[in-house]
């Protein structure tokens, strides 16, 4: 499970604003200068709430790493395959049609990638339709306030004293 973390910007009608902060890996990305996410060091993410989440809540969001690679392959992987198999085909078919192979094979490809392009709306279509394709708030993660520090001091006059704070009891006593 793919994970980040976010903070709550706004709440609607059951559904949730989160700010992402760029993660320590797009800083060495060779791709960062063509990325549209590198632009900002922020994005926006709109998200179901589930867990009702309040504005101003640290919160997880995940995504199923399957899910993840499905979609990655059918982005990347099926518009080569089409490319190279209208191409073939566009090179196979050319005298059939009267055209060099070479022509047949620049208009199978282009032919391929066209159709490569619906496929990918439809793919979009039931991706965005199905859960399992869609990042969600997983848990909101408590923030502890920040702790005093016992090595400071205050100086009263002649006299030296150190505040402490007592740990925190445990639920296991």
């Amino acid at each position: 499970m793919l994970t980040e973390e976010g903070v709550i910007e706004k709440v609607f009608n059951g559904r949730a604003t989160v700010l992402l902060r760029r993660n320590a890996a797009c800083a060495h990305c060779e791709s960062q200068g063509a990325c549209e996410v590198a632009d900002e060091k922020n994005m926006h993410v709109v998200l179901t709430n589930d867990l009702h989440a309040r504005v101003g809540d640290h919160v997880e969001i995940s995504l199923p790493a399957h899910s993840l690679l499905k979609l990655s392959l059918a982005v990347y992987f099926v518009p080569v395959v089409a490319l190279v198999a209208g191409a073939a085909l566009g090179d196979a078919w050319g005298p059939l049609f009267e055209v060099k192979a070479a022509t047949g094979s620049i208009i199978g490809g282009g032919a391929g990638l066209f159709g490569t392009y619906f496929f990918m709306k439809w793919v979009n279509r039931v991706a965005r339709s199905k859960m399992e394709y869609r990042p969600r708030i997983t848990r909101i993660i408590e923030i502890e306030p920040p702790q005093p520090d016992d090595s400071k001091s205050d100086r009263t006059g002649d006299t030296f004293s150190t505040h402490s704070v007592p740990a925190p009891r445990s639920n296991r006593e």
